[in-house]
């Protein structure tokens, strides 16, 4: 059939070997970066948050923290990567975060459970 393209087949253990052993010689000649250790997210996380609770003139961070937001994502993507798609999410969490208070104060009222916020708000963006 046109327009059918085959799929590759799958490489031996020899061709395997043979390619991990090229890498290898390439990045002991330099050719090609070592790699990269894998990021441990749980730590990264606590250090981040650490650093960012004990940062003062949080109001000056908001700045710094938009300016973050629109260097990861932005109207002129082309693919967009699980990351970007947290940040977007993050984004869409404040926005209907802003239509839920509005919306409470519509209502005359100031005060919300968590699980209200949790189910008009949180549990709709995350399971996107």
């Amino acid at each position: 059939m046109p327009g059918k393209t085959k799929k590759p087949k799958k490489m031996t253990a020899r061709e395997k070997a043979a390619r991990a052993e090229a890498k290898k010689r390439l990045q002991e000649k330099g050719v090609i970066p070592p790699d990269k250790p894998k990021l441990n997210r749980k730590k990264f996380a606590k250090e981040i948050l650490t650093e960012w609770e004990a940062a003062e003139e949080k109001a000056d961070l908001a700045f710094y923290l938009y300016q973050a937001v629109f260097n990861m994502v932005g109207k002129d993507m082309r693919e967009v990567t699980p990351e970007q798609v947290g940040v977007l999410k993050a984004l869409k969490i404040a926005l209907e975060t802003r239509k839920f208070t509005e919306a409470l104060k519509a209502e005359g009222r100031a005060q919300y459970t968590i699980g209200e916020y949790v189910d008009k708000v949180f549990a709709p963006i995350m399971r996107l």
